[in-house]
């Protein structure tokens, strides 16, 4: 059902009380929606376009310089890339939580694939993969290889178990699973040392080679 009103008319026109970066974001954010109930383009309303000079100028009123947000921006990624969300995510469930979901396994495969890399792994050898599941299930990432099987979830059946190992012959699970901490995927000594103390072949021989 498509219906207009006059809120972001009478916000766009009269801005009172928006003198601020939170108002005026709140106002926008609440505009675009009352834009999208009244089935009209939010990119060419007028209405959006006032409260996005708006804001515009209520933030470059506020805030430092440009090249001081970017220097800012920059040690916030670099503090990000430092603690992966994976590892506030792990040991708890994101089923139900897409965006948790989604972040969680983007991460794992990126992880992995650097762990692939560090131990030695041939990547036309190594594939990864992740099954998101249904929407309620936590999903699962993967790395198989023809000797190992890596494979990474949210959170495992017990505490520090999110990362299981499983020696592989010929890509096909033959041992015991072993179980790591999440924190283990992105050490790539800690795991290392995980590999020389289970019997997963391809830990020997990695570090009996890079010895």
């Amino acid at each position: 059902m498509l219906y207009d009103t006059l809120y972001r008319h009478n916000q766009a026109l009269s801005p009172a009380g928006l003198e601020h970066l939170p108002a005026a974001l709140h106002a926008l954010n609440a505009a675009v929606d009352d834009c999208q109930r009244a089935g009209k383009p939010v990119a060419g309303d007028a209405a959006i376009l006032l409260l996005i000079r708006h804001l515009a100028h209520v933030a470059e009123r506020d805030t430092p310089s440009v090249n001081v947000l970017r220097l800012r921006c920059e040690a916030d990624r670099l503090a990000a890339a430092a603690a992966p969300a994976l590892l506030d995510i792990a040991g708890k469930s994101v089923g139900g939580n897409d965006h948790a979901k989604r972040t969680f396994h983007y991460q794992a495969r990126r992880a992995l694939a650097r762990l692939a890399t560090a131990i030695g792994l041939d990547a036309d050898d190594a594939r990864i993969n992740t099954v998101m599941g249904a929407d309620h299930e936590d999903g699962t990432t993967e790395l198989r290889h023809a000797d190992i099987a890596v494979r990474v979830v949210p959170r495992g059946f017990l505490p520090d178990s999110e990362v299981s190992i499983i020696r592989c012959r010929d890509g096909q699970e033959v041992g015991k699973s072993h179980r790591a901490p999440i924190a283990e995927l992105l050490d790539v000594a800690a795991f290392q040392r995980r590999l020389a103390g289970t019997p997963v072949d391809i830990g020997a021989v990695r570090l009996a080679a890079a010895a």
